[in-house]
């Protein structure tokens, strides 16, 4: 017995040794912070955590690789300028989260270097709802920015980005979202009665009476999503049964005027942010489903149509992969990203012609916990 414990430990012994020697050759590593994200194509992916504090993540658009990241605070929007040079959180934080105070709070940042510029409070009746583009968007000058309020009475502040304050509370009883017009300080909103309001207010933060549209859409049997883009100077809206509704907001009063029904045999649109437009080709790409029926507008899409703005014609159906967001690069050739609602990230090279398709070409899965909004620097 002593023998054989002698022998074990002389084999311990020298494996130790070996271990120890090994060892020794491993050369630590060394960390560094880069002082900029790499030269080229990124995403960023805005992760709402939903359990706790949001981030922002950036990703280099050719292999998918986690660059960095943006942190924020919960029920964060996210909204890049028109001319690339910052990103915006605006996010609450809570004290004690279940109790005590709040603050609202707008963050901006380099989206390069990913460093904060500067950070300012706003309202505290911010609302804490999910990433959406209606409910963070920039004047058309970039002066101002207008916040989506719920307390849950709806309203929208209007904050003086030079100053960093708050400049007006503008009420929009039964109303949501707040698109800015392309001129002035302006916006129109989505009211529960079918019509669209828009108001427009003074630099001194005088507000105009709301103008209000004839009835846009049927809440009950034909909603619109809180989606909008702007295409061509018009807002343009989509229904739950597929149809796009291109609103002109340019005069007193939001005025319907084209609608483009494209939705044919049971599909219909369905997700979150679910539009992309891509100007030079004047491509709108739309998330859909099979099957339509009460309460599956937020169904994971099951293909990507192509729809050709200058015709109003479906030029294309591609595959999808279960994407519930989905943006597209601006670039003469672009590039579809979308996110599924488990936080996959797929990425679809675009080819354009009299028929347009999608074909995935990168995908990661994992990229983010509760993804809801994404943009691009290309």
């Amino acid at each position: 017995m002593k023998h054989h414990l002698l022998l074990s430990l002389s084999v311990l012994a020298a494996t130790g040794g070996q271990v120890l020697a090994q060892e020794k050759d491993i050369q630590p590593e060394t960390l560094a912070v880069e002082a900029r994200i790499s030269e080229g194509n990124h995403i960023y992916l805005m992760d709402m955590g939903i359990s706790g504090s949001s981030s922002v993540f950036v990703l280099n658009a050719d292999d998918l690789s986690l660059e960095g990241n943006i942190g924020a605070g919960t029920f964060s929007q996210m909204l890049m300028s028109g001319d690339g040079k910052s990103i915006y959180t605006g996010s609450v934080y809570m004290k004690r989260y279940t109790r005590g105070p709040i603050e609202a709070v707008i963050e901006e940042y380099d989206p390069q270097t990913l460093n904060l510029r500067r950070e300012f409070t706003v309202s505290d009746k911010m609302a804490q709802t999910l990433s959406q583009k209606g409910a963070l968007n920039l004047s058309a000058d970039g002066k101002y920015m207008l916040v989506q309020n719920a307390t849950p009475a709806t309203s929208i502040n209007v904050v003086d980005l030079a100053a960093g304050k708050d400049l007006v509370e503008v009420p929009t009883p039964g109303c949501w979202t707040a698109y800015p017009s392309i001129e002035g300080l302006a916006f129109t909103t989505i009211c529960g009665d079918g019509s669209l309001v828009k108001y427009t207010v003074g630099a001194d933060g005088t507000v105009s009476e709301p103008a209000k549209s004839d009835k846009i859409f049927d809440a009950d049997t034909a909603p619109i999503f809180g989606v909008a883009l702007r295409i061509d100077g018009k807002l343009v809206y989509i229904s739950f049964d597929g149809k796009l509704l291109e609103v002109d907001d340019s005069g007193d009063k939001p005025v319907l005027g084209r609608t483009i029904a494209f939705a044919k045999d049971g599909w219909a649109p369905s997700g979150y942010t679910l539009m992309a437009y891509h100007a030079a080709s004047k491509t709108l790409f739309v998330m859909m489903h099979s099957n339509a029926g009460d309460g599956t507008h937020k169904n994971p899409a099951e293909e990507i149509w192509a729809i050709n703005m200058t015709s109003g014609e479906v030029v294309g159906r591609s595959a999808a992969h279960g994407e519930t967001n989905i943006a597209v690069s601006t670039g003469e050739v672009p590039q579809l990203i979308g996110v599924d609602h488990l936080g996959g990230l797929h990425r679809y090279d675009v080819t354009l012609g009299d028929t347009v398709s999608l074909t995935e070409s990168a995908a990661k899965e994992g990229a983010a916990f509760f993804p809801t909004m994404i943009a691009t620097d290309y």
